[in-house]
């Protein structure tokens, strides 16, 4: 790079914001970072938010160095030929060079019954609209978590440390991205919270349904799933 490049980085979260701190540091660099909301999303913890603990964002100038521009928007089109970005409010950027980042998001739930009746958590509004079920759901009543990576560990510990009687269904191996024996440690924990594990053979979930309502509140089960599996 020479001169004065103009990097634009689409997408605010962790890589976008790492990617547009480190450029920083160029003196022939200005960076423009573009993201729909003003807040970073501090997705590993949406399961604290679920429970009560945290409202998951932080305010950008709280991460973001202060000479990255941001801009609150949402890109419609990339013109590569022309190297410029247009934005939903109608107005174009320009760059030299450009930094797509914009995440993921929930996986589309192949499960029959799982886009009726579960609640995926892989964005800020899934984890919002998952708190409010979890909060007027009773106490007492059971709930299922579906998938055992980390979110879903993190999600069932938080919710079984409540006081929730919950079960984890691991779809396979509990934490399979963990050594055993920090999974023996996970199993450990989750059993001193009360929370059932199922795990192995025959724990994919092949089917979601809602249990009757019963005169006293909501549905008595809630059902969670891990952004890339639904089981």
């Amino acid at each position: 790079m020479t001169g004065n490049t103009h990097v634009v980085v689409i997408g605010g979260g962790y890589a976008g914001v790492m990617a547009a701190n480190r450029l920083t540091q160029r003196d022939d660099v200005t960076v423009t970072l573009i993201n729909p909301r003003p807040e970073l999303v501090h997705r590993v913890r949406l399961h604290q938010l679920v429970g009560g603990s945290d409202d998951a964002v932080v305010a950008y100038r709280e991460v973001l160095a202060r000479c990255v521009r941001l801009v609150v928007d949402t890109v419609t089109r990339i013109d590569a030929a022309e190297r410029s970005v247009t934005l939903a409010t109608g107005g174009t950027l320009d760059y030299d060079y450009l930094i797509y980042a914009v995440g993921s998001g929930s996986a589309e739930p192949g499960v029959p019954g799982a886009a009726e009746f579960a609640y995926p958590m892989a964005t800020l509004e899934e984890a919002q609209r998952l708190r409010a079920v979890i909060d007027a759901t009773p106490a007492t009543a059971p709930v299922t978590v579906v998938g055992a990576g980390p979110t879903g560990i993190e999600i069932a510990a938080e919710l079984a440390e409540q006081g929730r009687r919950v079960t984890l269904v691991c779809g396979g191996v509990l934490g399979p991205y963990l050594h055993p024996r920090g999974r023996r440690s996970v199993a450990k924990r989750l059993a001193e919270l009360g929370t059932a594990v199922v795990d192995g053979p025959g724990s994919k979930v092949t089917a979601v349904s809602c249990r009757a309502r019963s005169p006293s509140g909501p549905s008595a089960s809630a059902f969670l799933t891990w952004p890339r599996a639904a089981g």
